[in-house]
């Protein structure tokens, strides 16, 4: 298994102290995974602190001797309980914590109660917007990942030509899926930060499964084979002439490809022909357009008025309360990351900063078409790291 480069770490630790310090943090507690894996390197149960200067603390729950093989970081240290950790500060010289940050988007209620109690001294500030921002622009070792996992995703995409034929399930498409992607390296699950959302490896939807709105913050949905998950590919046989849309995900070493390829067994209607055309030409005019410096907003602007001026602005990204205000996000460790291509997302462009950018449309009681690659963003524009034809895929 390939562990995370110890430089990698120590440049991410460097920089992080760096933003703490700027806010006046004395340090910051990490607990959740993707986090935890981004600062240190491995996911065992373990709180890690990192200080605004000097060396991280790595306080282990379980496993301590995965963690210690895993994880580059100098002080890694066993504890039987979370109420051991105030002693361990104190033993490494951090016991006049005042200001500290948490990361309040994510942690449970009740860890921050016991952090309140168990530091009682201690002003308790929210660092996840500065770890997400730190977070999403991406190193080379991290783009190197992101180009594993989307060669995965096009060998799923390219053998699934000969897998779909008229009369399959939904559910039977998603198995090949989940047997390549697993086949190939995928890691077994695709993690997402926003609060109670959940995406599995794929999304396969025929017909008008692809416009079944769904809890899901995406434009379209499926109905899912149950309501304890509610989205996803359900029983639903493939049809001839219908729009099948596959939204595939994998992960390698932690790091996501996110790609969504439009098929059909025949052909589509002069509509979705059209639609699926216009998918295209806004993808191609976010590409012209993106540079580092612009901001996310207006790159969602320009393609919201693309659709409008194709008279297609009521299917754009969903339709009716399905419809979603993005039309592209930041992928890395988890699959909804910063930058987020919206109208409330000001932020800038920035070189190394990894998109997935889906433009698609979805037409009530007929379907969803569309496609969607991930880029990385140069200081000479976008460059395309998934490698799928862009072309409609017709069986």
């Amino acid at each position: 298994m390939q562990t995370v480069p110890r430089q990698e770490i120590h440049q991410r630790i460097i920089k992080f102290q760096t933003r703490l310090a700027a806010r006046q943090l004395d340090g910051a507690f990490i607990l959740q995974n993707a986090d935890l894996y981004y600062f240190s390197g491995t996911i065992q149960s373990a709180v890690l602190f990192v200080p605004a200067h000097g060396q991280p603390l790595l306080m282990v729950l379980k496993n301590i001797k995965r963690a210690e093989l895993e994880s580059s970081l100098e002080n890694i240290i066993p504890v039987e309980n979370k109420n051991s950790i105030p002693h361990i500060l104190n033993d490494f010289g951090f016991s006049r914590l005042e200001r500290a940050g948490l990361e309040m988007d994510v942690l449970p209620a009740n860890l921050y109660l016991w952090f309140q109690q168990s530091l009682p001294q201690c002003s308790w500030k929210d660092i996840s917007s500065i770890i997400r921002r730190l977070r999403m622009v991406k190193s080379d070792y991290e783009i190197e990942q992101i180009k594993k996992s989307a060669a995965v995703l096009h060998t799923g995409l390219t053998e699934l030509k000969n897998i779909i034929r008229e009369g399959i399930t939904e559910l039977e498409i998603d198995g090949h899926l989940a047997m390549i992607a697993r086949r190939e390296g995928h890691m077994g699950t695709l993690r997402m930060r926003g609060w109670n959302q959940e995406m599995t490896y794929a999304h396969v939807l025929a017909g008008r499964s692809g416009a079944t709105v769904s809890l899901l913050n995406s434009p379209h949905g499926g109905t899912g084979n149950t309501p304890a998950m509610a989205q996803g590919a359900g029983f639903r046989k493939i049809r001839r002439n219908e729009p099948i849309g596959v939204d595939y995900g994998v992960a390698i070493n932690g790091y996501v490809g996110d790609q969504f390829r439009t098929y059909v067994v025949g052909t589509l209607s002069e509509r979705l022909n059209k639609a699926y055309a216009c998918s295209q030409d806004i993808l191609a005019l976010l590409v012209d357009k993106a540079r580092p410096g612009i901001s996310c907003a207006k790159l969602y602007e320009a393609a919201a008025q693309k659709a409008q001026q194709e008279g297609l602005s009521k299917f754009f990204m969903g339709h009716g309360e399905g419809q979603v205000k993005f039309i592209g996000h930041g992928i890395g460790l988890e699959i909804d990351e910063y930058p987020i291509i919206s109208p409330r997302f000001e932020d800038p462009l920035e070189n190394g900063m990894v998109l997935a950018l889906e433009p698609k449309f979805v037409f009530p009681q007929t379907g969803v078409v569309g496609l969607e690659d991930d880029y990385v963003m140069t200081a000479e524009g976008l460059k395309r790291l998934t490698l799928t034809d862009q072309s409609l895929i017709q069986i």
